[in-house]
């Protein structure tokens, strides 16, 4: 006897719909498949279901990071001399990988956190990153630079999903530090500090002002929120509450 039922496209699209996902919306997922048990049709069914929920008019972004190189973690630099837009895999679950090598998907051009998106803005959106920038961070100007993928979610006010994992991989969180760095340092030379700060803790404070949506389809717990206004609650929160930062030098990945 199954620990718990197969889960179907039907019922993701019952998960999307209880969010508050519509047609027409920007959507941006981390995942975990094995967080579902068993969905019938595998990783394609969840992509599948996710481009569904947003019709024709919208899009689907997924993180399609890469960490490693030849199996082992990677500083920035080395990233960079391997990084390939076609081929090099994405080291953030294998929904992410199986996503990016679909042929209607379009990856963004960035060695160490690229996107991908399927869906009616996919090009525009994805293209930010040739020209990004500079909104500093460890992983370059571009990474969350102004007018990259990033951006455009923000733009878009986009629903952003925690699919079976939890908010330790929040990387909209990133995208808060390297606003704080923005802000702080804005006036200033190039001496910069990161703010480093718990995400799990981050998260249960998002949650504790109302912010996120929860549902569970199948064994899958699905949290939700919109990215405007958690982006707007989480620098205030780094504003009014310095304890919470641990401050080191601002420095590429690995050196």
């Amino acid at each position: 006897m199954e620990d718990h039922p197969t889960i179907h496209k039907s019922d993701l699209l019952h998960g999307f719909a209880a969010l508050g996902l519509c047609d027409g919306d920007a959507l941006f997922f981390h995942s975990s498949l094995r967080s579902f048990g068993y969905v019938e049709g595998g990783a394609d069914t969840v992509i599948d279901g996710a481009v569904e929920a947003v019709g024709e008019s919208g899009t689907v972004v997924v993180p399609t990071f890469v960490q490693k190189v030849n199996g082992e973690s990677a500083t920035y630099r080395t990233r960079l001399e391997a990084w390939n837009i076609g081929s090099s895999p994405s080291d953030v679950g294998h929904i992410t990988e199986v996503f990016r090598r679909r042929p209607e998907a379009v990856r963004s051009d960035h060695c160490c956190d690229s996107l991908a998106a399927i869906g009616a803005d996919a090009g525009s959106a994805m293209d930010g990153h040739r020209h990004a920038g500079p909104r500093f961070s460890p992983w370059d100007e571009k990474a969350f630079g102004h007018g990259s993928p990033w951006d455009w979610l923000v733009e878009r006010n986009a629903l952003y999903l925690l699919m079976g994992v939890g908010f330790n991989v929040c990387s909209i969180f990133h995208f808060n530090q390297a606003l704080w760095v923005e802000r702080i340092y804005a006036d200033k030379g190039t001496s910069r500090m990161w703010p480093g700060f718990n995400f799990s803790v981050m998260g249960e404070r998002v949650k504790s002002a109302g912010l996120v949506s929860q549902v569970c389809v199948g064994p899958s717990v699905w949290q939700a929120f919109r990215v405007i206004p958690t982006l707007e609650y989480v620098s205030r929160v780094l504003r009014d509450e310095p304890s919470l930062i641990t401050l080191s030098p601002l420095k590429l990945y690995g050196e």
